[in-house]
């Protein structure tokens, strides 16, 4: 499947070539865009380049954001360099103790990049940080497999790293992974252990309410998905031998999930193109070159993740185990827990997320919280206008009333004064 993918890839360079060569001439023709017909044959050269292309992982691109109406500096730096992940940090200087959040990005088939919205934002405010998880195609063999063990391990030396009093985030499908940081954390008495957890959208409990995602892996053996999907990375790659779930298979499965609203999105930039309506072209640009670049996912992770999250529902059982040791939500006592969820995912659909209200059994009561924000979809709980207007606040007051150091809340007998005016 591999190979005739990377075939196909190859055999489109002449028509990519064409393609290329007609915007070069259309872009080099006195007035040829003042004409519609010219801006639609651009419009349609272009489509094709960026649907046909071998997209690479994406850079965050992120120098400076609006802090109180002013443009500031933000500077990004890898901090720590693991075989299949890096962490990234993204501070501001000369702004004094701020908050630290750790954003975990989903190893769900797009690139951490896809939560540029969400680091923008989230930095107006904290010291962010960030999974920045590899495609597994760029992964040599010798790095052995990637598993679920593995990700919480990742996360947890991620945490040491990072330090006391850290806020995590879960962007989507590791919401599952960030009750489970917290639990293994706190049952063992962890110093780093997570201040607060926020799982946004994930499938913490799927048979809450369950969609298309769920009903597919309900309705297939773990075999089937193993035969059908998953497949090895060719040669000429640096994680060549590497058995993989590709990128390409899993933006195929998004894009059929909802093929009329992509097939609408595209006549809707032919006639933007036409119109010459230059910010729908950037809209619909700026989405797809994140939206189609994809990484590959490991093969036992891949599995793993079908079988113990969306077939056995392992962690709201209370029998998923990390390193043979059963995760015991029920001890998460200290990290206040913020659970956010969309009205119209369809993903992971509401009640999927607050599911983790429930399991938090030993957790205080005044120390669970959740939101529902009315009208955004799978992605509008992490990014969009939603989220920076109103999701985001909601966040922010959230973790400086449970910040150890800036925070009101009664934690542990010790009354912390707030900093905040």
């Amino acid at each position: 499947m591999y190979e005739f993918y990377d075939a196909m890839a190859y055999t489109q360079l002449p028509v990519r070539k064409f393609a290329s060569s007609l915007r070069t001439l259309i872009a080099n023709t006195p007035h040829a865009m003042d004409y519609g017909v010219w801006r639609f044959a651009d419009g349609l050269a272009d489509m094709y380049l960026r649907t046909s292309r071998y997209v690479k992982k994406p850079e965050f691109g992120i120098e400076r954001i609006n802090v109180d109406g002013e443009s500031v500096r933000l500077y990004q730096t890898t901090v720590l360099e693991k075989p299949f992940c890096n962490l990234v940090r993204f501070k501001k200087e000369g702004f004094g103790y701020e908050p630290k959040v750790l954003i975990i990005a989903p190893v769900s088939g797009h690139f951490a990049t896809l939560e540029r919205d969400t680091v923008k934002r989230m930095a107006e405010r904290h010291e962010v940080y960030i999974t920045d998880w590899k495609s597994l195609r760029d992964v040599p063999l010798s790095a052995g497999d990637f598993s679920l063990d593995n990700y919480l391990s990742y996360l947890i030396d991620f945490m040491h790293y990072i330090g006391p009093n850290t806020h995590v985030m879960a962007v989507c499908q590791p919401a599952v992974q960030v009750m489970a940081l917290a639990a293994v954390m706190e049952e063992s008495g962890d110093p780093c252990a997570p201040a607060s957890i926020i799982p946004m959208g994930g499938p913490i409990d799927p048979r809450a309410k369950k969609t298309q995602v769920n009903e597919l892996a309900e309705s297939h053996s773990l075999k089937w998905f193993e035969t059908n999907f998953l497949t090895y990375v060719p040669e000429g790659h640096i994680g060549a031998g590497r058995r993989v779930y590709p990128g390409f298979v899993q933006i195929t499965a998004f894009i059929n999930m909802n093929p009329d609203a992509h097939y609408k999105a595209h006549l809707q930039y032919l006639e933007d193109k036409i119109n010459n309506n230059q910010a729908g072209i950037d809209r619909h640009t700026k989405f797809y070159d994140e939206y189609l670049s994809v990484l590959d996912m490991d093969a036992v992770y891949y599995l793993e993740t079908v079988e113990k999250i969306f077939q056995t529902y392992e962690l709201p059982r209370g029998v998923m185990k990390y390193k043979g040791r059963t995760i015991d939500l029920g001890a998460i006592r200290n990290a206040a827990l913020l659970v956010l969820e969309g009205e119209k995912d369809d993903i992971s659909a509401p009640g999927q997320c607050y599911a983790a209200i429930n399991l938090c059994k030993n957790l205080p009561q005044e120390m669970k919280h959740s939101y529902l924000q009315p009208g955004v979809g799978h992605y509008g709980v992490f990014s969009g206008s939603k989220w920076r207007n109103i999701i985001a606040g909601k966040v922010e007051e959230f973790i400086r009333r449970f910040d150890p150091e800036i925070g009101t809340y009664k934690r542990k007998g010790t009354i912390k004064k707030s900093k905040l005016n």
